[in-house]
């Protein structure tokens, strides 16, 4: 072996043994104390009013709500349900064995690595290792990668982290990381010494746990093309017949194990409105993504606000200021003796045509049929973000890796100029100041004068630069959360009212403001809850007369279920279905009296009163401090224009309340009161007192500027 390739290998032997020695210190500080990147804290601080349980740092997202009000109460409610496939605890008794990847003890958790530790230990141990395990394998898998396409362990180990700290990864981090963390090891066997059949075995079991742990093809598909595109420009070898059909078969056989164990889930979906029928069209990336994939904070503000209108976790991609940095100091010059070597020159080639495919497909108006052949027609084409920067990424550095990186003062000045024309150009202007742009410089000038001096080690700066950036850029975004109070939180008020209200409905918890699947993640039958199969025949029988094609339209779809104070359902969202609260909540009765009594304290709020088809609704919150059995209201119009009717009251959580406890005040305090007016009748005077029959006391809501108090009596 040549001394440089010895000296090479002992480097990165000694690389991945200093990895390893620190990954373990690390896992053993983040598992004991049960951290994990999930956003539940806002469950636990503003729903469940434990204002102690929140972030031991950084704050909860709640724009991830796909994780805090669906996957983390899901592997709540699979821990509750004994690791069982039927959600027994819910409503609807659905199958678990859905899109997301959960703890199911059924033959599918041996495609499950990261969660084999349920039921050994508590949930909360298993919830964090699964987490940290994923970061791990990412780091790993993504320096592994770079490393057999030529990569030093620095410059890899400083990629791999930085892809790990790049927009698209951390704001969809805590629901789709299974997926970013896994993809690198499905190819990672082609790299190795084995022989073709343990390859093939490897490839087979890695594949379906890329699939099982987190099934959403949107990402998986543009992924698997990227595997594709890396084995073929790095191993073309592997595309001879006898080995390729080897491969195809291995990859035919884990499509085919991953679909029978989500076959229910896949036949229930297939012909849904949503996701099953989507079919999408190319080019509707805006042309500001493209700008991150070089300046990776010009679309969001340090806060994480974003600047261009779309949420945060959608304008996330993966940008790196490494891309912007190598491109500022390479010599281009030698350009033509990287070109002369033919296996560089296969290399950049084939990924640089898988690069402009992909490229086409997002930013050129591309009927569906054009993507037809790869399955991109179900791909959205912000959704390929995160495969096509990776493909990026990995060209750069192909193509950089092979040439000098030239540290000069003019070069330094051109890069620094970018930086502060980007800011000028799409920051400045934007109604407030964002300085975040000149971070990189701050970092940047150290690492430039340190390149300069040691020009051998100009690479690995610019990784390391990059890799600073992005820790500070992307590092804050997701919390440390404990996991302990997710899975072992005690009872509390909250609780205890929630356990009364549902043994007083037969047993189903049917109130607004607990979101998603959060009431089933505690145990309840809830009514709210994340449905990723349709449930057809239940609804059918709540809405029997319902027309067949309104009825599809409805509940035809992965859905969300919210209640809401209507008569009868309607889609809210692509994704969100309400019904009428009154159909699940026992209504409590309104007391109407003449004129509340003088002298009473002013506690609680009406919110809003309008009128609407003829009915007064109100809204607020009432000052009780007793049970919720307790709770009573007294309603005053002038002039009194009800008619004959019910006056229906339903109790509305109200999250916002839930950091008042001290003062006596709960989240169950809410209300809607819905009031039968006469025809035509305008909005009157109102006097809402509400009432606390274990106390005995009185208090006046506090109503808005512009809504007249009725008079009171003696």
């Amino acid at each position: 072996m040549p001394l440089h390739l010895f000296q090479r290998l002992n480097t990165w032997r000694f690389a991945n043994f200093a990895a390893l020695i620190l990954t373990l210190l690390t896992g053993a500080v983040y598992v004991g104390n049960t951290w994990s990147p999930s956003s539940y804290g806002h469950v636990l601080v503003n729903i469940l009013g434990d204002a102690q349980s929140g972030p031991d740092l950084g704050q909860p997202m709640p724009i991830r709500s796909d994780e805090w009000w669906v996957v983390t109460p899901l592997t709540q409610a699979t821990v509750n349900n004994g690791f069982q496939r039927i959600n027994r605890t819910s409503l609807y008794g659905e199958d678990l064995r859905i899109n997301y990847g959960l703890p199911i003890h059924d033959w599918g958790i041996a495609f499950k690595p990261t969660m084999w530790l349920y039921g050994w230990v508590n949930p909360a141990y298993a919830y964090s290792l699964h987490w940290f395990a994923l970061s791990a394998l990412f780091i790993f898998g993504y320096a592994l990668l770079l490393r057999w396409f030529g990569a030093g362990p620095v410059v890899a180990y400083a990629l791999a982290v930085g892809l790990y700290y790049t927009g698209f990864v951390q704001f969809w981090w805590n629901e789709k990381g299974p997926i970013f963390a896994l993809f690198p090891w499905v190819i990672l066997p082609l790299a190795t010494r084995l022989t073709l059949g343990w390859k093939a075995v490897i490839v087979y079991w890695v594949a379906v746990a890329w699939l099982l742990t987190n099934f959403y093809p949107p990402l998986q598909l543009p992924l698997a093309f990227v595997g594709f595109i890396l084995v073929l420009a790095r191993q073309p070898s592997l595309f001879k017949l006898p080995s390729l059909t080897v491969l195809l078969a291995v990859l035919v056989l884990a499509g085919g194990t991953a679909a029978l164990y989500l076959w229910d889930y896949l036949q229930a979906t297939a012909t849904t409105i949503y996701p099953g029928s989507r079919i999408v069209s190319g080019g509707t990336v805006p042309w500001r993504y493209w700008l991150s994939w070089l300046l990776p904070p010009v679309n969001f503000s340090l806060g994480y606000v974003s600047l261009i209108g779309r949420n945060i976790c959608e304008i996330g991609t993966v940008g790196l200021y490494y891309s912007l940095l190598v491109m500022c100091f390479a010599d281009i010059g030698r350009w033509r003796q990287v070109w002369a070597n033919s296996r560089l020159r296969w290399r950049i080639t084939i990924l640089s045509i898988g690069l402009t495919l992909m490229l086409c497909w997002m930013a050129l108006p591309l009927p569906p049929w054009v993507g037809a052949p790869l399955l991109w027609n179900h791909v959205q084409p912000e959704r390929m973000q995160y495969a096509g920067g990776l493909l990026f990424v990995i060209l750069i550095f192909v193509a950089i890796n092979h040439l000098n990186l030239q540290i000069t003062l003019p070069r330094v000045a051109v890069f620094c100029s970018v930086i502060v024309f980007g800011w000028l150009t799409w920051n400045h202007n934007l109604g407030q100041s964002h300085y975040e742009d000149f971070l990189i410089i701050v970092i940047a000038l150290p690492t430039m004068a340190f390149a300069r001096r040691w020009p051998n080690r100009a690479h690995e700066c610019m990784a390391t630069t990059s890799l600073l950036a992005g820790v500070l850029l992307f590092g804050r975004f997701n919390p440390l959360q404990s996991a302990w109070p997710i899975f072992n939180h005690p009872s509390n008020a909250w609780t205890n009212a929630m356990d009364l209200l549902a043994a007083q409905n037969n047993g189903v918890l049917a109130v607004t403001g607990v979101p998603g699947a959060i009431a089933n993640g505690l145990g309840y039958r809830s009514v709210s809850h994340v449905t990723a199969v349709p449930q057809l025949k239940f609804w059918r029988s709540r809405f029997p007369h319902l027309p067949q094609a309104e009825f599809n339209t409805i509940f035809n779809r992965y859905s969300r279920v919210d209640m809401l104070e209507e008569e009868a359902p309607r889609l809210v969202w692509a994704d969100a279905v309400g019904v009428p609260l009154d159909l699940f909540q026992k209504t409590a009765p309104v007391n109407y009296v003449l004129a509340p009594k003088k002298d009473l304290t002013i506690k609680g709020r009406v919110d809003t009163a309008v009128v609407e088809d003829n009915q007064l609704l109100i809204v607020g919150w009432g000052a009780w401090t007793g049970p919720v059995t307790a709770q009573e209201l007294e309603v005053t119009l002038a002039p009194p224009s009800i008619t004959n009717g019910t006056l229906r009251r339903f109790l509305v959580v109200r999250n916002d309340l839930a950091l008042a406890a001290k003062q006596g005040i709960s989240a169950l305090n809410g209300f809607s009161v819905r009031i039968p007016l006469v025809a035509g009748a305008q909005k009157p005077a109102i006097c809402v007192v509400a009432y606390d029959t274990s106390t005995g006391n009185r208090s006046l809501l506090q109503n808005p500027t512009d809504l007249a108090y009725c008079k009171v009596t003696d």
